[in-house]
């Protein structure tokens, strides 16, 4: 039986993300906020900001939450392949922390040899009445965030769709401020309780608001994809283990400063 309903596809399928309101209960916010004090942090390079590393190794409890049913059921129904554990990570971000927009459909790619303006990690589509997403997240909050000044989660609407670059030619044009503190006639923002899931499609051009509030902002963050990903060992149906024997946590992406 699908987990997302017809509407939810829809919105997901046309926004790039999907929020799951009071997915967890407060008591469950509560043990993996404390499970989380218990582990190391290390630093990603952004200003004011810890993350917890491989989170599913590091902890039984988020090695069971990774493969939880609300996370993984509206995985499936999104990438409709047999599934894979991809990463699995939590960020802690103090005041005048910020992640920059990343991500995007068409957002242009340095390679040794060149330019690509698609990259394939995330390119998705429609067939008979399924998506095949390669890549998607699930966000679990475990702060409110009710304001641009707590670091709100933000997007450029319908950029997993886009069809021309945005940020490389503000670049090229000598534009040196970010988006995230001087907008975009259609950033958006994304205000969330603890205890929400946000369902992402990693195409989506995506980051934060500068946190300008004090106390922490805190989640953990699960990635998922098709087992043709790489060579680990696949999910067997229903009941198969998705992390595999090779499963590694991937380092964050890295931010475009724009």
């Amino acid at each position: 039986m699908p987990a997302l309903s017809e509407e939810e596809l829809y919105l997901f399928d046309t926004t790039g993300f999907l929020v799951v309101r009071g997915a967890f209960s407060a008591a469950e916010v509560e043990t993996y906020t404390a499970e989380l004090g218990r582990l190391a942090t290390v630093d990603p390079g952004f200003a004011n900001t810890a993350r917890y590393r491989d989170l599913p190794a590091a902890s039984p409890v988020f090695d069971r939450l990774a493969l939880d049913e609300r996370l993984v059921g509206p995985v499936r129904d999104v990438v409709n392949q047999p599934l894979r554990l991809l990463e699995g990570y939590g960020l802690r971000r103090g005041k005048d922390s910020v992640l920059y927009l990343h991500g995007g459909n068409s957002e242009l790619l340095d390679l040794g040899g060149g330019v690509v303006g698609r990259d394939l990690s995330i390119t998705h589509t429609y067939h008979d009445g399924k998506l095949y997403c390669p890549y998607v997240k699930t966000l679990v909050y475990l702060s409110d965030i009710q304001s641009q000044e707590d670091g709100s989660f933000c997007y450029v609407q319908g950029s997993h769709k886009a069809n021309f670059p945005l940020l490389r030619p503000r670049a090229e044009r000598g534009v040196r401020a970010s988006l995230i503190d001087t907008g975009f006639p259609t950033l958006t923002d994304v205000f969330v309780r603890s205890g929400d899931m946000l369902l992402l499609n990693e195409a989506l051009m995506h980051g934060t608001r500068r946190k300008l509030t004090d106390g922490d902002r805190l989640l953990v963050a699960f990635g998922y994809g098709p087992t043709f990903l790489s060579d680990w060992r696949e999910l067997d149906g229903e009941t198969g283990d998705l992390r595999g024997a090779g499963y590694v946590d991937h380092d964050v992406e890295e931010d475009f400063v724009h």
